[in-house]
């Protein structure tokens, strides 16, 4: 890790409440979180540094309730959008084992509450058979095998997606695996603008970039697009164990008929092979986003559904509709780009 990251330590005290056998424990600093969750197919978004990651840069908690290896993680929020219970924040899924005899046990509080209680899960959860619970399969996490030398694999990709790879390559990109802070900075404006001029959304602030690159380390990296110097898109990734998680995505819109985002996670096959990887995890694509289904499923990516259970809809506000307004009106292309960021570091909390 460069010398440039700062160190933040992460002094939480661990949470320990003992109620009719459940144990309430900090999440992102219990090393009893771990062995939990040792067969999740979640990996990052049980990893205790993604919490810290979460807890620096939005000032969440992430809890879990845990009984006889059961174990629910939560967030409990209460800002100007109301109170809600999610399972969990800025997560594609949470895929914690509970056995449907302990569900009730785990869940009954957050419900008791009154909250709105949110929860992502893969497949075949206890929420599916809770009536008080409406579950939709809204989305899908895709995975690429590497079981194949990268040449292997590239043979079994999509006509379409050779073709743009080959592009990438004529067009004389050169990808480049790096955690320098200077191209970490670059990154984000490029996310910035991706996030502004194409989605009409703001971007997660710096700081959460920040913390991804203290809390881990050597695990994490971006694969960095060039010509003649300057950066032109890429990914960041992020590992846990054998897997490289692709995090987040950019192009510039000046060079995207270049291939750079098929050329990009080419790059990043390449580094997973080359650092022994097993596995390359897309994560979460919503099955209303379509082409983005279809641009991973093109490099032979296997798909697990993806279920979100809501108890009700959170209700809505004022601050709703002021957070969309403001969203509107500083994702607008005559707002500076600089100003549209430092909305994103304001506001992207009240998006969890």
């Amino acid at each position: 890790m460069p010398a440039e990251w700062p160190l933040v330590e992460n002094d939480a005290p661990v949470r320990l409440e003992v109620d009719d056998g459940v144990t309430t424990l900090r999440a992102s600093s219990d090393p009893r979180w771990s062995h939990l969750v040792a067969d999740s197919r979640s990996a990052l978004f049980v990893d205790p540094r993604w919490y810290r990651v979460l807890e620096q840069t939005y000032g969440l908690e992430i809890n879990a309730r845990t009984c006889h290896n059961n174990t629910l993680a939560y967030s409990d929020i209460d800002d100007p959008r109301g109170r809600r219970i999610v399972s969990l924040p800025f997560c594609d899924f949470v895929d914690t084992s509970i056995a449907p005899d302990a569900w009730p046990t785990l869940v009954e509080p957050l419900v008791a509450t009154g909250a709105c209680v949110i929860l992502e899960t893969g497949p075949d959860h206890p929420a599916e058979n809770d009536p008080r619970f409406t579950s939709v399969v809204d989305g899908v996490s895709m995975t690429v095998a590497l079981d194949a030398p990268l040449e292997k694999l590239f043979e079994g990709f999509a006509t379409l997606t050779r073709r743009q790879i080959r592009k990438s390559n004529k067009r004389g990109i050169e990808f480049v695996a790096t955690q320098d802070p200077t191209a970490l900075r670059r990154f984000h404006e490029l996310h910035v603008g991706v996030r502004k001029y194409r989605h009409g959304l703001l971007a997660q602030p710096f700081e959460m970039f920040e913390s991804i690159a203290n809390n881990f380390g050597n695990d994490w990296t971006l694969i960095a697009g060039f010509v003649d110097g300057e950066m032109i898109g890429g990914c960041l990734l992020i590992r846990t164990d054998s897997t490289w998680h692709y995090k987040f995505s950019v192009s510039h819109p000046d060079f995207r008929s270049f291939g750079v985002s098929h050329g990009a996670v080419y790059g990043a096959l390449a580094h997973c092979v080359d650092t022994n990887a097993t596995t390359f995890d897309f994560g979460r694509s919503d099955l209303a986003h379509g082409g983005l289904v279809d641009f991973k499923r093109r490099f032979g990516a296997a798909m697990l559904p993806l279920t979100r259970h809501v108890t009700s809809p959170l209700a809505p506000n004022t601050f709703s509709d002021e957070l969309q307004q403001l969203t509107k009106i500083m994702t607008d292309p005559n707002v500076p780009d600089s100003l549209s960021a430092q909305a994103g570091s304001v506001l992207y909390r009240y998006f969890a």
